[in-house]
């Protein structure tokens, strides 16, 4: 109750001055996009009037549309990374009718035609967040002035705090953590019955399901998933378990890589055609995280993956790659277990482990919702916002 008081009056304070303008400029449809998408709708819930700019008919945009309390402004273009004159007259015109007093963007690549026309709009806050791991030394004299009108660059991790601050042109005190959130309402294992999803996919009550969600692309590690299924059916032929591997997602709008075609083909080389189950994108995640026994997330990079903490808050253990923020996900690896980037055999070589420990599993499983209650809850992120939102109104105008 406390905790409800201290958010509800944080709301109250600023919801007579607050009119965010969340900015996230992608057709693809990954954990940027959906944090993005909770985020608004999070501050909707609080009636705040959040608007959101997103491409015209981008999946974010087809999820915002009809959600009640948040205003999406579709674009019909896509800005330049710097100086892009006809986002400066729509950020303008969304400045000067009022609608807009606070600036933040979820694509850093985009400061560079936000930063210069809003620098003596001195009573926008501007924050950005950042997502991913950063392989590119930023500090050089043009960012730094990029980055010198930025309030706050907000990162969900210790690890993505230590890259942005080796790699950008910031200071400790303007990198700020705020976790991750998650519905716990509706990510509550006591409130999904996944009987139906395991048998659409064929699975019975004896089969163990491992599954794997993320948009279809070389980057997520399906190949190496599929290469330590077909591994992993070898070692544990003709001992009578049933195992089924199931891939939930498709390729990005648009993609002409043909990547799921060159899975599915891996599919067929090693045989597994009875044992792989390609399910396309599916919205019923919290049924899909309860309907598996295993979630594996085999990226060959991640910042984070809010679909692991889905997994867990679905009493899911988790197998994922080494690398970015995983040690934090998987503490000392109470709530699951770590596998090299890349490595087909180092990962059948977890799943058998887990396989065939099914009281390990469970309690993995317990173990992991309650670390994710305790640090990922939707209403501790929104507030950590708020609280950001409010230093930087507090700095423009103390009084």
């Amino acid at each position: 109750m406390d905790f409800e008081k201290s958010l509800d009056e944080s709301v109250a304070s600023l919801r007579p001055r607050l009119r965010p303008l969340l900015i996230c400029l992608s057709r693809s449809w990954g954990g940027l996009e959906q944090t993005v998408a909770y985020d608004a709708q999070e501050l909707a819930r609080y009636s705040i009037p959040v608007r959101v700019a997103v491409l015209r008919d981008s999946p974010i945009h087809r999820s915002l549309a009809e959600k009640a309390g948040v205003i999406t402004i579709p674009l019909d273009y896509r800005p330049r990374d710097t100086l892009d004159t006809h986002f400066r007259r729509d950020i303008e015109g969304w400045i000067d009718s009022g609608d807009v007093n606070l600036i933040h963007t979820h694509q850093t690549t985009l400061l560079g035609s936000i930063s210069p026309w809003v620098w003596k709009r001195k009573k926008v806050p501007l924050y950005a967040s950042r997502h991913i791991m950063s392989g590119h030394n930023k500090k050089n004299w043009v960012h730094s002035l990029i980055y010198q009108r930025v309030d706050s660059l907000v990162v969900m991790s210790e690890a993505l705090r230590d890259n942005v601050l080796a790699t950008h042109p910031v200071e400790d005190s303007k990198v700020d953590i705020i976790n991750l959130g998650l519905d716990f309402e509706r990510f509550d294992p006591d409130k999904v019955d996944a009987r139906r999803q395991r048998e659409e996919w064929g699975a019975d009550g004896d089969t163990i399901v491992i599954g794997l969600v993320g948009r279809i692309d070389p980057a997520k590690g399906q190949g190496t998933f599929i290469k330590a299924a077909a591994g992993l059916m070898k070692r544990i032929g003709g001992s009578g378990l049933k195992v089924k591997f199931v891939i939930v997602g498709e390729e990005t709008l648009g993609s002409e890589d043909g990547h799921l075609e060159e899975l599915k083909a891996m599919v067929t080389q090693f045989h597994l055609e009875s044992v792989v189950l390609f399910t396309g994108y599916l919205e019923n995640i919290p049924e899909v995280m309860q309907a598996f026994d295993l979630f594996v997330m085999p990226s060959k990079q991640e910042a984070f993956g809010l679909v692991a903490i889905e997994a867990m808050a679905m009493e899911c253990p988790i197998v994922i790659s080494s690398g970015g923020s995983a040690r934090e996900i998987v503490g000392a690896e109470e709530f699951g277990l770590l596998t090299r980037p890349d490595d087909a055999f180092d990962l059948q070589n977890k799943l058998r482990t887990l396989i065939e420990n099914e009281g390990t599993r469970r309690k993995m499983g317990v173990a992991a919702r309650a670390h994710v209650k305790s640090k990922y809850d939707r209403r501790l992120r929104l507030k950590k916002t708020l609280a950001l939102y409010q230093k930087g109104f507090d700095f423009r105008d103390p009084h």
